[in-house]
């Protein structure tokens, strides 16, 4: 005997859009159902690339807690939760989505894809099962960008920063260091380069420098960061705080051109200023790094917070 289930797919209201989803998520997925605003917590599916809108979009802004769970949050400080799975698609809820202007539900709509119903990830942890798993440090240091590049544009009324779709990849794939080989050495500085500093906008900090009447001593982007910076907190050791930045340019200069049994004479360099032997692993290179470059954030927040980074 064979049984043919025969599906009766449900709507749940709360918006005119006809958005795409799953009714058997809701209705087996674990967590989901509730006896009040049934259908509240119907996930939604949508491109990686609906993020990016947001990010670019006036009264908008993208906040992530990790590289995977976030915030799109509004002028008002309304905000709707989200969640990158692994298969790289996001998830928001049906009720929380339904709050947005027809406007701004009919934008993602048009970015609404089918139920891939992977629901497994940081963004169910935190909303249903109330379970926050320990934050890697490679996620703390993405939260610390992304709350750095807020509070910046609180501070400055320009976005310091870009949620680009290339650094969004980057940081959702990236795993720290496991073997040490030349090549690994160029992915791992290349890939934490793009991250972190490519994707600053070296146009939006030439114009918060001209906005505080300070003159930068050069046209790089980390030059004018530092102005700004310096600018906002005069008594600050500015040098000493942005050093993981420079290091970490620096280090792909390095690495760039580095092949088996070559050497790069900016190495010494990075090494030193990171506390380390020149024939230092990888692995010691990167955890020192890390955690300069976690410091490094956390404090040019505080600075943008409180004319203070300590």
């Amino acid at each position: 005997m064979t049984v043919d289930r025969k599906k009766i797919p449900e709507t749940y209201g709360f918006t005119q859009v006809p958005f795409i989803y799953d009714s058997d998520d809701y209705n087996y997925l674990p967590g989901l159902y509730r006896s009040f605003d049934v259908g509240f917590l119907q996930p939604l599916f949508f491109k990686r690339q609906v993020l990016l809108k947001y990010d670019n979009y006036p009264g908008y802004r993208v906040q992530f807690a990790s590289t995977t769970y976030g915030q799109i949050i509004t002028d008002e400080d309304d905000y709707i939760s989200f969640g990158i799975n692994r298969h790289g698609n996001v998830v928001m809820w049906l009720g929380d989505v339904a709050k947005l202007p027809d406007s701004e539900q009919y934008y993602l709509r048009s970015e609404n894809i089918a139920s891939d119903h992977a629901l497994g990830s940081e963004f169910y942890d935190g909303q249903i099962e109330c379970v926050f798993t320990p934050r890697t440090k490679e996620d703390e240091l993405f939260r610390l960008r992304s709350e750095f590049l807020d509070k910046s544009f609180k501070k400055c009324g320009v976005s310091l920063g870009h949620l680009e779709a290339a650094a969004l990849d980057l940081a959702l794939s990236f795993n720290p260091p496991v073997i040490d080989t030349p090549k690994e050495r160029r992915h791992v500085a290349d890939t934490l380069n793009k991250i972190y500093l490519e994707s600053l906008d070296n146009g939006a900090f030439d114009r918060v420098v001209a906005s505080l009447g300070a003159k930068s001593p050069g046209t790089g982007s980390l030059k004018r960061l530092q102005t700004i910076l310096q600018t906002l907190a005069p008594k600050d050791d500015i040098n000493k705080l942005m050093s993981p930045l420079y290091v970490l340019y620096d280090l792909r200069v390095a690495y760039s051109h580095l092949t088996s049994g070559s050497s790069s004479p900016h190495l010494p360099s990075v090494t030193a200023r990171l506390g380390l032997a020149n024939d230092a692993s990888l692995q010691d290179i990167y955890a020192k790094l890390i955690d300069g470059l976690l410091v490094t954030f956390e404090g040019m927040g505080k600075v943008m917070e409180t004319g203070s980074s300590t």
